[in-house]
């Protein structure tokens, strides 16, 4: 494990008796009797779950990982086709989207092959529960899903999308190859006029007016409902993904296993020795009332997890601390 100095103020607030009172309230967590992750595990391209003990990773060649609290254990998959993203929802709820339209849906016991309207290959899922879900991929890609079965909302555009993510007002913004953009709003997606020519790979908001986009050269922009806008990078390291709890508490990642952490103020990268790339960041977020809490009625209050080449999975920890799990 290495220490580091720097600590986001908000976790300061995290006291001893919180954390406590955080393990006591999470379920009971168990590893699954599956074999431990190989040795030379294929790319990881995307990580989420539904507690940060009950996690799923996913990547090349089909290859899914579990993380029960323990270790990061193989998992079995149905497919042989690549995976780039899974959203958790429940102990019995997950789902995962990849290669040629694959999808897969978590039924407690095992990953099935669900029905699928395109042959598309599938880049970035957005879910909020299994009747909140936009999937986008290749080719303008758009698949939604509100609990009665997936839809084709393709046509706002015929581009590469890679990355999408809504707000609990319905309001969605995908990105893609060359800077490409669109943007849903009361149901409907529409094109928008380019921001940047680089590749956008992900897009986040914790709430309306409050988005953030990442991408190729280690661009970061902002939207704050009056436009995206570009924000100082200290990386030109391609980034892959960007998540957070609120505007104050943002992570991003990319390339060289650049970590890029943002507290309203600045960017700067936590993580010192490059080994490779994290293409993925997942953590909960805890709506619950204590002196931490933020503005927006949200605060992190759970450690913060990176996947990516090789196998890699790594931690960001409440207090501070960066650690390997998985991989080389």
């Amino acid at each position: 494990m290495i220490p580091f100095a720097f600590l986001p103020s908000r976790l300061a607030a995290l006291n001893a008796a919180w954390l406590l009172l955080l393990v006591l309230v999470l379920p009971a967590c168990g590893d699954d009797p599956a074999q431990p992750a190989p040795a030379n595990p294929p790319n990881l391209h995307g990580i989420g779950g539904w507690t940060e003990f009950d996690q799923f990773a996913v990547g090349d060649g089909g290859t899914i990982l579990r993380y029960r609290g323990t270790a990061w254990r193989a998992f079995p998959s149905p497919t042989r086709k690549t995976l780039f993203d899974v959203a958790g929802f429940g102990a019995s709820a997950a789902v995962a989207v990849g290669q040629d339209g694959t999808i897969l849906r978590f039924d407690g016991t095992d990953f099935v092959v669900e029905a699928s309207p395109t042959t598309r290959t599938l880049r970035s899922l957005y879910g909020a529960s299994t009747a909140n879900m936009i999937v986008v991929g290749d080719g303008g890609v758009i698949l939604e899903n509100d609990g009665s079965g997936w839809q084709d909302m393709s046509g706002a555009t015929g581009v590469d999308l890679r990355g999408v993510w809504a707000t609990g007002t319905g309001e969605a913004w995908a990105v893609g190859v060359a800077g490409e953009v669109i943007h849903r709003v009361s149901g409907t997606w529409a094109r928008e006029a380019p921001f940047t020519s680089a590749t956008l790979r992900a897009v986040w908001a914790d709430k309306p007016d409050d988005w953030f986009a990442v991408g190729d050269g280690g661009e970061i922009w902002q939207n704050r409902g009056s436009g995206w806008v570009p924000m100082t990078s200290p990386r030109t390291d391609d980034l892959y993904d960007v998540f957070g709890s609120d505007s104050a508490y943002v992570f991003t990642v990319g390339d060289a296993d650049s970590v890029l952490f943002y507290d309203q103020t600045a960017w700067r990268p936590i993580v010192p020795v490059p080994n490779g790339r994290f293409e993925a960041i997942w953590a909960t977020i805890c709506p619950l009332p204590f002196p931490a809490r933020t503005a927006s009625g949200t605060v992190h209050c759970s450690n913060t997890y990176f996947a990516g080449s090789a196998g890699t999975v790594a931690r960001y920890t409440l207090l501070g601390t960066y650690e390997i799990m998985a991989g080389p």
